[in-house]
């Protein structure tokens, strides 16, 4: 066990195991804590620093990265080797869809399967395509599925994975801080401070 509290799983190289069944599951209780496996082997751990942050850090067999938000105009996450300041891949946001770029491999494209199913579509540039799709307790994201086969390279396909499954749990969480304040809003609000009965 580390000093942080988090606990060490042997994580087995992603080229060596089964990738036709991967999953997330939740392994910690307040922040936010995943691990993903193809089918019993543990290949990839992710870890929010706060409960309510954005950073967060993925362990593999291959090594560390630190996953972060930036830009204002044009909102971007990342992926970089621990000790590194080149991201290794790009997400970024636009109007219809979120483009993933793995630096010296592919372009991909992910996007929500429907407005009202939390499943998200990625798409390859030659046309494969793989679901994600969380599954939820309540107001709680508990894992996820990672649905289809393709023939993106294992270590490509790992930072890919990190990437999707980093804005997914992050926009799950902005969703989870809209919700607890909607009770503060319209006219059944709390008074506010400040203001005479």
């Amino acid at each position: 066990m580390r000093p942080d509290g988090w606990v060490d799983v042997p994580l087995a190289p992603f080229a060596t195991v089964d990738r036709s069944t991967l999953r997330w599951l939740r392994t910690g209780e307040t922040t936010p804590e995943f691990t993903l496996l193809a089918g019993e082997s543990a290949v990839a751990t992710m870890r929010w620093h706060q409960p309510h942050g954005a950073r967060a850090v993925a362990e593999t067999a291959d090594g560390s990265f630190t996953l972060g938000r930036g830009g204002f105009l044009v909102p971007h996450l990342t992926a970089r080797r621990a000790g590194s300041d080149a991201p290794v891949a790009r997400l970024t946001n636009r109007l219809s869809h979120h483009e993933l770029e793995v630096g010296g491999g592919g372009v991909y494209r992910l996007k929500r399967a429907g407005l009202l199913v939390p499943a998200w579509t990625l798409t390859a540039a030659n046309g494969e395509t793989v679901h994600l799709e969380p599954a939820t307790d309540g107001h709680r994201i508990e894992g996820g599925a990672i649905i289809g086969t393709t023939s993106i390279a294992p270590g490509e396909l790992m930072i890919v994975l990190l990437l999707c499954w980093y804005l997914i749990v992050l926009l799950w969480i902005e969703d989870e801080a809209i919700e607890a304040l909607v009770p503060f809003e319209g006219p059944d609000a709390p008074a506010r401070l400040g203001r005479g009965a």
